[in-house]
């Protein structure tokens, strides 16, 4: 099936929840690693529900790429695809390369070229490895996708038989006691875990996105409560237990993560697969690549001024965080020679779609329909 065309609404939902939950998983993540109080639990709880973002991006990612015949054209990954994710990356590596640089002192040609060269076989910042990770998967992406749509229906029960395994498997470590690991870690099941397992949640996308069997919301919610719930009391029992921030059931690559973010993306799915005068009023869908990059950068850079101390500090700085790095990218999307550079999209693309340029015709056109009203 061919949805290269095609608008997937919810998806416009879905990645800003994502994108969302990472900002906020970062902005949390130092006071989770404090004493375990009332805004300790509010905060777990809210962490737990924003690390199904990574799962979730791979999902959409998966589906997108799986789905469209486009894939299999090799011209379109090397000119197109795999671009948009290095030039971006390539920019705000640069960036953060400059950032440590002056954090340690060493902002000179010698300790710049080495934090260039670092970078050739480790992020320079740590949020980077999702873009590594997804890059990778791009370039797989043409023998993933002929392999995925040659099976048949046995076929492909039996790729959701691996992904269950691999999910049960991280589960299972996570509910048991340490002296029974040796039982469910499976050497053979271990290393299906490709790219960490994220490939699971990649090629599981493409099997959520055409799933056509409508499942009850009165179903889903409850089973998404539940995972959250378990997720965020595993994560409290362990932190307790072992007297630091444990965060074995906040796995993003498989196991309960990513069950409660194949709720969320049936949810999403269900119910918001239309179009909205919200995200035409917020376009921010074509800037996240840009904000993704940009705002852990941000968090490390005012580190030591600015840091959450309670549930409502992470929750304003998550706010604040996601709108300077949305005023950023945006400006950076209206100047033409940044435009790609930063974001990862064509200049006329942020034009018709999500700039400044784009956001004052909008306002123009807003204008006139009530005159002539």
């Amino acid at each position: 099936m061919n949805t290269s065309k095609k608008h997937i609404y919810f998806f416009d939902f879905l990645r800003i929840f994502a994108a969302f939950g990472v900002v906020y998983m970062h902005t949390a993540a130092g006071i989770l690693r404090e004493s375990v109080n009332f805004d300790w639990e509010l905060i777990n709880v809210l962490t737990s529900l924003a690390f199904t973002a990574v799962p979730l991006f791979f999902m959409m990612s998966g589906y997108l790429l799986l789905s469209s015949e486009r894939t299999k054209d090799i011209s379109v990954l090397l000119k197109k695809r795999l671009p948009r994710l290095i030039v971006p990356l390539a920019a705000w590596t640069v960036v953060a390369v400059l950032l440590n640089c002056y954090r340690l002192g060493q902002l000179n040609i010698s300790g710049i070229a080495s934090g260039l060269l670092s970078a050739l076989s480790e992020p320079a910042a740590v949020h980077f490895w999702f873009l590594y990770t997804l890059i990778a998967m791009y370039a797989l992406s043409p023998l993933l996708y002929g392999a995925i749509n040659s099976l048949d229906k046995k076929g492909h029960i039996y790729v959701l038989s691996i992904i269950a395994l691999v999910t049960l498997q991280v589960m299972l470590t996570a509910v048991l006691p340490e002296s029974m690991h040796k039982a469910v870690n499976i050497d053979v099941i271990a290393k299906l875990k490709f790219f960490g397992g994220n490939l699971c949640s990649f090629i599981l996308g493409y099997y959520l996105g055409h799933c056509e069997k409508r499942l009850p919301n009165k179903i889903l919610l409850p089973a998404a409560v539940i995972l959250l719930a378990v997720i965020a009391f595993g994560t409290h029992s362990l932190t307790v237990r072992n007297g630091e921030f444990t965060d074995t059931f906040l796995n993003q690559s498989a196991g309960f993560e990513v069950l409660l973010a194949s709720c969320i993306f049936l949810l999403f799915k269900q119910n918001l697969n239309r179009p909205s005068r919200l995200t035409e009023l917020f376009p921010a869908v074509n800037l996240l690549m840009g904000i993704y990059l940009m705002h852990n950068l941000l968090i490390s850079l005012f580190a030591s001024k600015i840091r959450a101390y309670n549930c409502f500090d992470t929750i304003w700085l998550t706010a604040a965080n996601f709108a300077i790095c949305y005023l950023a990218v945006k400006t950076a999307a209206s100047i033409k020679p940044l435009c790609y550079i930063v974001n990862g999209i064509s200049f006329e693309d942020a034009c018709a779609s999500c700039n400044w340029q784009y956001t004052f015709k909008r306002i123009r056109e807003a204008r006139n329909e009530r005159i002539h009203t």
